[in-house]
This record gives structure tokens, sequence and C-alpha cells, in this order.
């Protein structure tokens, strides 16, 4: 992917708009395509980040999996938090704190070291191996600190996007299940010999946990009182894509995954409106509030310029999640 990187930005605007032709969608998400691609090879290419970084999220769903059309452009990353010390006796994350208060200072000095960890060590690593190409970029983002921004030399604009691909890293995320995937760009999808190495290969969270990520954050959002955050409604786009694919029926198998999701959030993401101990068949939620549902419908409008094709009615989506819903709490008595 080198080469392609390093092709004139005449080059490069040309191969990302035929590629964008081919597949119907805008440049925009050609190039950006591209250039996620390129990070998420730089980052497992590299020896001295093996065994640091796993792949998760809505990102990997899309590029590792397969699984949803929607254009998804950040990176999640999982970092493992034996680099911040955590996990050695007496200092191990999953003993016993006590307390919210106690969870609460915890949390606080976690994400204090991830941060630490990521300006003084990790971003000096990622700025080492982007510099094959020097028109990329990266810095910790003045938002999050949390957040390592990659600049590219962006030809095409789409409101929608972002001409930078964020690495969000989270240590506070379980790891497990994983496994290796490959990962291929579409303009090397359409224009193979154009590159020397079209694809790279990718260490990512399996599907089901994702599954079940996905569907505890619309249990979470099925007991909020507040409006809906903007975004959310990806997830329940994800969900009911997922639902349609043979991921469902091995994460509705597999109810000890589900139970591992539930506890770590419940662990390090207390939160007593959530009602987690409720995410288990015969009481989990998947549909949202009557208002809820009126702000995601509009938020949904929103993401319309981030599909490949026409994407799933609204309604559609909520009438899968109904039949889902209805399916994990048929398993009530498998679980007990």
């Amino acid at each position: 992917m080198d080469k392609v990187a390093n092709l004139s930005a005449k080059q490069r605007s040309e191969l990302f708009e035929q590629t964008a032709v081919n597949r119907g969608f805008h440049p925009a998400i050609a190039e950006k395509d591209f250039w996620v691609c390129w990070s998420l090879m730089k980052l497992f290419d590299a020896e001295e980040l093996d065994g640091k970084l796993v792949f998760k999220g809505g990102t990997s769903l899309s590029k590792a999996h397969h699984l949803i059309e929607r254009f998804s452009e950040d990176i999640d990353l999982v970092l493992n938090w034996e680099l911040l010390g955590y996990g050695k006796k007496g200092d191990d994350p999953w003993q016993e704190i006590g307390s919210n208060t106690k969870l609460d200072k915890f949390n606080v000095a976690f994400n204090e070291r991830a941060a630490t960890y990521i300006e003084a060590t990790l971003l000096p690593i990622v700025q080492s191996l982007l510099a094959s190409c020097p028109d990329v970029r990266a810095h910790v983002s003045s938002d999050d600190p949390h957040v390592i921004a990659i600049h590219y030399p962006a030809a095409f604009a789409l409101k929608a996007l972002r001409p930078e691909v964020k690495l969000e890293i989270g240590p506070l995320a379980s790891w497990v299940p994983s496994a290796e995937f490959a990962v291929r760009s579409f303009a090397a999808e359409e224009f193979p010999k154009l590159f020397a190495r079209p694809e790279c290969t990718v260490t990512a969270i399996t599907a089901e946990r994702t599954f079940w990520e996905k569907a505890t954050i619309l249990h979470q959002q099925a007991h909020r009182a507040t409006d809906m955050l903007p975004g959310y409604s990806r997830h329940y786009y994800d969900l009911y894509q997922l639902s349609r694919t043979v991921v469902a029926d091995n994460a509705l198998g597999n109810l000890q995954l589900l139970a591992d999701v539930v506890e770590f959030k419940q662990r390090f993401y207390r939160s007593k409106w959530a009602h987690y101990e409720l995410a288990k068949p015969g009481t989990f939620r998947l549909l949202p509030t009557t208002e809820g549902d009126r702000s995601l419908r509009n938020d949904y409008r929103m993401m319309e310029p981030m599909f490949f094709k026409t994407p799933p009615q609204w309604d559609g989506i909520i009438g899968g999640l109904e039949l889902l819903e209805k399916r994990i709490n048929q398993l009530a008595d498998k679980a007990d």
C-alpha cells in the first residue's frame, strides 16, 4: 500500500475517483477508506506494536468481517492494559474495588496512565511508522487524550467525513475473543494490480463479541430517560445487519459470551439506570422508547451519505430488532 500512498496527488485522485465510480459512492469515501486501511497496515505490521493492539468496533465489522454496508471512518483499538502496568499482582483491574467512588478513582487513574502512555510512547511509534509517506502526519487529539489523529492529503471533500483517521484507543475494553483477518481497501479490490501488496492482516475482535457489545448498548439505551446521544443509530443498523447473518446464530448459541460482556460493563462501566443486570434472556431489551425512536430516526437520516447502497428503512430495522429481541428472550429457559 505504500506504493499507492506515495503516488502523485493526481494519480491518487484518479484512482479514488474511478474506484468511486465503479462502486457507486463518493470519491471521498474511497479516499478515506484507503487511508484507514493503510493506517491499519502500518499498525499491525509493526513488530514494536505486536501484541499491544486489537482492532474492534464498527470499522472492524466493515473491513475485517464484511458484515455492514456503511462507511465507518475511524479505527477503534483496544490497548493491552499490561503496557500501563496493570494485570499484575496487587494492581489487577479485576480485583475487587468496592464502592462507586473507588471505581471512579480507579477509572480516572487508569485513563490518566493510558493518556500518558499514548502521548509519550505510542504516538512517537505511530509517527515513525507513518514517516514512509511524508504527506501524512499524526498528533494526539486536543479533544481527547486517548485519540491519535492521522491527517492525510485529502483531494475530495464530503461534509459527513473529516480528512483524518482517528485512532480511538481504549485500554478499558476486552480483547477476547479475537482472531486474524485480512483487510483490503476498495481501491485495492477494484485495481489490485496497482498495489504491490493489496491487503494486510489485522488482529480483530470476533463479530460474535461485537454482536453482544452492540446488543448491550441497545439494552442500555432502552432504559435511557434523557435524550438519545447523536450518532447512536449506527448501533441499531449494525445489530440489525448482524441479526441477518450466521453471526447472530453463533452469538445466540454462546450465552457465556453475553455474560462476559455484561460482567465487563458492570465491572468497569457501572450504570444503575442501564440495568445491565437485566441484560439476559427473559428481560433483554433492544427497542428504544418512543422519544428515543424519534431522535434515532432523524439521526439515521443524517447517516445516509455514509451508506454504500440504499440502506434499509428505519421501520424495517426496528421490526428486525423486535424479532431479535424475541429470539434472545426465548432463550431464557436455556440460560437457567
